[in-house]
């Protein structure tokens, strides 16, 4: 048997690498190949290949899960793997995905990763938190996101973003962008300033934007002006403030939360598609306050086509046919109404027949359709 290091060991060595035809590979194929495997995986790659040695450091996706699972990353250990990754990787080529999942963030990781992100050129950024409860709290400097080429953005985390009224994001190429469980809070330079925010007014291609169980802290006007959207998402908000919306090419609105929802909008001249699902219970009964906060919605939603409405919405309708019949339906364009319900339905919908009937009124082509088993809203990050 021949020893290893010797002259025939290396000859049938070169041999085999000759026909190697993986190592010989162009970078941007491997880079695809790198793009299907996590982070570790990539680096650890190295060890396979003398000529993938130094790969890993021009890739352009970091993808990291942290978790339990012996297949993810040690929360313990992956701060110092990120810091090494981040300062020994090829410094001018871009990183241009960022996939970040953790069942823990800490603020100082949370900031390396986003100023590095803001820096080098990143296109798609993913933050995560994977946790079912918040576990941490601190305020995040929210004047870091700023970038001229990020394209796409989701930040789920646990840590609250301080903003002013004058702090407006900066992000040109930006086209969808999602927000969940952050906590928007407005610092005031002194107790007589406005009380209003407008984040979006600079993203002038900005297409998605969702908002999903964030909490307005000190907010009593949140502005959403932006040019090019065209769908908007504002799922289980924790707020007391009023929502001004902006968007001329705005197609589809999507609402589900509390009954207490105040809407103003201005120019929804493309507005085709409204999904409001909303909360009603027995404590609201005797507060019509929610009714015409309801109707006030429809009003400013009026250019619609179709309308989709949770269970609990018709009742509120169904509660208070005083206050529901004071003013016409303001839809006029309507097509369609499904009524979405996770629940069994009453045995005779004849009951909710006047609410119907308030729709049809300045829309006799209206078809009414039922789902039981809808869908829950999801986005696609």
């Amino acid at each position: 048997m021949a020893r290893r290091g010797s002259p025939k060991v290396r000859s049938r060595a070169r041999a085999l690498s000759k026909n190697d035809r993986i190592t010989r590979l162009p970078d941007g194929v491997i880079h695809h190949i790198f793009s299907f495997i996590d982070t570790p995986s990539v680096v650890r790659s190295s060890l396979l290949s003398q000529s993938w040695r130094n790969t890993w450091k021009s890739h352009p996706h970091l993808n990291v899960e942290i978790g339990p699972s012996p297949d993810q990353a040690s929360s313990t250990n992956f701060p110092k793997f990120a810091h090494r990754f981040l300062s020994k990787r090829d410094d001018v080529t871009e990183l241009s995905t960022i996939d970040f999942r953790s069942n823990s963030i800490t603020l100082q990781l949370l900031r390396k990763i986003v100023i590095y992100a803001m820096s080098h050129r990143t296109r798609n950024l993913k933050i995560e938190f994977l946790g079912d409860k918040q576990t941490r709290r601190g305020g995040f400097d929210s004047s870091l996101f700023r970038s001229r080429y990020l394209e796409h953005l989701v930040l789920s985390i646990d840590f609250g973003l301080k903003i002013s009224p004058l702090l407006t994001w900066d992000f040109p190429a930006l086209t969808t962008l999602t927000i969940k469980r952050v906590t928007f809070t407005l610092q005031l330079p002194n107790g007589d300033a406005s009380r209003s925010i407008d984040l979006f007014s600079r993203f002038p291609n900005l297409k998605t934007l969702a908002l999903d169980g964030c909490t307005l802290s000190n907010i009593d006007t949140f502005i959403i002006k932006s040019s090019e959207l065209e769908s908007l998402s504002l799922i289980c908000i924790n707020q007391s403030c009023e929502f001004v919306v902006s968007a001329p090419k705005l197609t589809s609105f999507t609402y589900n939360g509390i009954a207490r929802f105040l809407l103003s909008t201005k120019d929804l001249r493309s507005l085709e598609t409204v999904n409001f699902q909303t909360i009603y219970h027995r404590s609201i009964q005797g507060q019509p306050m929610f009714i015409e906060l309801l109707i006030n919605t429809f009003q400013q939603l009026y250019k619609a086509k179709s309308l989709t409405l949770n269970l609990d919405a018709v009742k509120l309708l169904f509660k208070f046919p005083e206050l529901r019949e004071r003013r016409n339906c303001p839809f006029t364009s309507l097509e369609s109404l499904t009524l979405v319900s996770r629940h069994r339905l009453p045995k005779s919908l004849t009951a909710f027949a006047s609410v119907f009937d308030y729709f049809s009124r300045n829309s006799p082509a209206l078809k009414v359709h039922i789902d039981l088993d809808p869908k829950p809203l999801q986005f696609r990050y």
